[in-house]
């Protein structure tokens, strides 16, 4: 017998339902202030400006450009002319800020001085940089105390585990050595909260910059930064709440709550800020849509925040964000930017307790088809809340927990590329290397980097064909339900996909099985010259069809 949950039909998604929508049919809200609207000010060039890189960059960000053979001279790195910052300010205003990697200035400035600013003979363009940012993640409820409730056991536990983190601590990797640079709206209450006692304590919080207000202090504002935070290395007293519990971190506030419109300059001059500090990993739990940009254009090129992602990369910086909470959104539905970047490692969310895709998590392939997001985490969690323990859920809290992931096997591979841990990471999943625009490559798991490389999955199941269905046969007959009187073991999934000649997903779902051992799909549902690939129980196989 076979179930279909109402879960696969959500999932059933035909490549060709992806969102790309005609701007003429966008109806997003409109900003209808006209003056001291956010623009980027392209410059020309940057002769003449010196640099040391000696005395820019810290000591770490010197050797990660060495141990990557990279020039310390890139030009992309040169500062910004401070008379061509000047001379816009002079027409501006004040509140300037300069992008070295894109060689441009952020201004606020009314539209009747936009046409002084393009007329300066150093200008390249001017352009719009207003966009929307949608938070990737919201608090629930606040716990009265610093425990973790026994209703909240269940959840706080599938939270610790479905990672296997715990084999990175069993071991003695907990992120010494690795620097992390959190972006996000403020970490109120990090100063105070004994989650973070520990890194008070060994001055483990390394530099910090609020970019809104330019001052050292982001200990005030927003929660959600703090929860993230607790979700990568928090700790109340021998109970982990994240498992990069030795790492250092950057903690960058880049958004501003009570502001309609988040604009991209704050997250652009983090990630040059992160790269100066020698930042080894950025965790961005942040998306940016409308205004700006539309679904058409998450090609991972289009949007500045994520081709400064892809210079980060290039540098040699792990680039993890969250894929976005557009996944109930008709209008939007896809990853969000900057996670559409190819070499950002973008994590979806799952829901507890199926361990499959949260209905919000925003779903791939990018809008020129490449596949995202590549590895998916719990998005349930309970994290640290200024002064207590909430309960919260989002992508926001899917990414940090992989951020956390990727610090301990950094530690234990030092002398890997950031690209070397991306495609490990990968590897790692449990669906891998069976892949959906739902859950990409499924969850990381550490014991991959602990067991036999040798070793291998025994089939759980076999694929024939006979007239016109195919049939996939489980070699051990699934009993979710339990005897009478024992424990329900919980649900087992099968997941399918369907790929054209050329390697394109062109529809893939899951399948919720019960006391089953066989499932039938009819012939006409799969033309000629495509492939089946099916994954159960950490076995992949593929069917050619004819």
């Amino acid at each position: 017998m076979m179930k279909f949950s109402w879960l696969t039909l959500i999932m059933l998604l035909p490549l060709g339902l992806i969102p790309a929508l005609n701007r003429q049919h966008m109806h997003w809200p409109v900003d209808k202030q006209d003056d001291a609207k956010g623009h980027w000010v392209f410059f020309t060039d940057k002769d003449g400006v010196s640099f040391d890189p000696y005395d820019f960059f810290d000591h770490k960000a010197i050797v990660r450009r060495k141990s990557l053979g990279l020039c310390l001279y890139d030009t992309l790195d040169f500062p910004v002319r401070p008379d061509y910052l000047s001379a816009v300010e002079d027409i501006a205003g004040q509140g300037v800020v300069a992008s070295r990697w894109f060689n441009a200035a952020h201004v606020h400035a009314p539209t009747q001085k936009l046409e002084a600013l393009e007329a300066l003979p150093f200008v390249r363009k001017v352009r719009s940089s207003a966009m929307r940012l949608i938070p990737a993640g919201q608090p629930h409820e606040e716990l009265s105390d610093l425990v973790i409730r026994s209703r909240d056991t269940l959840l706080f536990n599938a939270q610790m585990g479905h990672l296997q983190g715990d084999l990175f601590r069993e071991e003695g990797f907990d992120g010494q050595g690795v620097r992390i640079a959190i972006f996000d709206a403020g970490f109120r209450g990090v100063d105070s909260h004994p989650a973070f006692r520990h890194l008070r304590k060994n001055g483990q919080i390394v530099r910090t910059w609020d970019f809104h207000r330019q001052r050292e202090n982001v200990f005030s504002s927003s929660v959600h930064g703090t929860m993230v935070l607790s979700a990568v290395g928090g700790m109340l007293g021998d109970q982990v709440l994240g498992y990069a519990t030795g790492a250092e971190f950057l903690l960058a506030r880049t958004e501003i709550r009570r502001e309609p419109l988040a604009e991209e300059q704050y997250w652009l001059a983090a990630v040059e800020w992160a790269d100066q500090h020698g930042a080894d990993i950025i965790n961005s739990s942040l998306g940016y849509v409308y205004h700006r940009y539309f679904p058409e254009e998450m090609d991972g090129q289009t949007s500045l925040v994520a081709r400064a992602a892809g210079i980060a990369a290039a540098k040699g910086v792990l680039v993890v964000n969250a894929a976005g909470n557009m996944g109930n959104n008709e209008k939007w539905r896809i990853v969000v930017t900057p996670a559409d970047a190819d070499s950002v490692l973008t994590v979806g969310a799952l829901e507890h307790p199926s361990m499959l895709r949260a209905a919000y998590s925003s779903l791939g392939p990018t809008a020129d088809g490449r596949r995202k997001p590549n590895v998916s985490a719990l998005g349930n969690v309970l994290a640290a809340n200024r002064r207590a323990i909430t309960q919260a859920s989002g992508t926001s809290f899917a990414s940090p927990q992989v951020t956390a992931f990727a610090a301990c096997l950094w530690q234990m591979h030092p002398s890997w590329t950031n690209m070397q841990l991306f495609r490990a990471i990968e590897r790692s999943g449990t669906l891998f290397p069976y892949y959906d625009y739902a859950h990409g490559y499924g969850r990381p798991q550490a014991s991959y980097f602990f067991r036999d490389p040798t070793s291998f999955v025994s089939p759980t199941f076999d694929i024939s064909q006979h007239n016109d269905s195919l049939y996939i046969v489980l070699r051990k007959t699934i009993h979710t339900k339990g005897e009478k009187g024992t424990q329900n073991r919980g649900n087992e999934y099968l997941y399918y996909q369907v790929k054209n000649a050329a390697g394109r997903i062109e529809k893939y779902a899951v399948i919720d099985l019960e006391e089953a051992n066989q499932m039938v799909i009819g012939k006409r549902d799969l033309p000629d010259g495509h492939i089946l690939l099916v994954h159960f129980r950490g076995y992949t196989s593929s069917h050619s069809l004819r």
